[in-house]
């Protein structure tokens, strides 16, 4: 497989290709062109089989819809039999793509909206953040990707990668992902008056090393900044 990610950080696309036999998970509406032939399964919430699998992947579905933002469906792409193929794929915000290799030895803690596509032997999970993430903004649960293989995860703005090394802080509508060898707990931007009057609200203190990736925007003070304007 090969992927390619251009016209970003404004308006990312990923072009990726498939040799014969490999698949690709793919957000539902998150196709925007793909090569003649591939094949598409519609299923929801995952790829377990059987019928208690089926329970199980209707329950994550449901969770991340509900409580995760998240489309109810998830798209598998293939290309016929013995041939390659090709897709493209984007979110449905303007911003930038980032793909990550996941090893097996460790996880990728999603931020609920930023799920966009996965390949290979990867699960997708739903992971309560605390009950202080209800009051975040960014809603209560994480998607929580394992594994071994590849996904793809979008922002809204530009992707900032950093390397912590010790404790970071960031505001909780700027967090995109994290691997899962970084703590953190979510707390107030200071004092009760700081939390209160700042305009910062809560705010994220990871802890320990690993990567972690932000965007640039926040899509909540976009939508608070265009509410009030919006004709009554």
């Amino acid at each position: 497989m090969e992927q390619k990610i251009e016209f970003g950080p404004a308006y990312a696309m990923s072009t990726i290709s498939l040799e014969p036999g490999e698949s690709i998970t793919v957000e539902a509406g998150s196709m925007v062109g793909m090569s003649d032939g591939l094949q598409i399964k519609t299923s929801i919430g995952g790829n377990k089989t059987g019928f208690f699998g089926k329970v199980l992947n209707f329950l994550s579905a449901f969770i991340r819809k509900l409580l995760g933002g998240e489309s109810f469906f998830l798209n598998t792409y293939t290309p016929p039999e013995g041939q390659p193929g090709q897709i493209l794929v984007a979110p449905a915000l303007s911003g930038d793509i980032i793909h990550y290799n996941l090893d097996g030895n460790r996880s990728l803690i999603i931020q609920a909206t930023s799920y966009l596509a996965s390949s290979g032997d990867v699960e997708i999970k739903t992971k309560f953040g605390g009950i202080k993430s209800l009051f975040s903004g960014e809603g209560a649960f994480w998607l929580n990707a394992k594994g071994t293989g590849d996904i793809w995860v979008n922002c809204y703005g530009a992707i900032h990668e950093i390397d912590v090394e010790g404790k970071y802080t960031v505001d909780t509508g700027h967090i995109v992902a994290f691997d899962d060898t970084l703590d953190y707990k979510i707390k107030g931007a200071g004092g009760l008056k700081s939390t209160l009057l700042s305009g910062e609200g809560l705010v994220c203190e990871f802890n320990g090393n690993g990567k972690l990736f932000i965007q640039s925007r926040n899509l909540d003070s976009m939508v608070g900044w265009i509410t009030p304007r919006l004709p009554a």
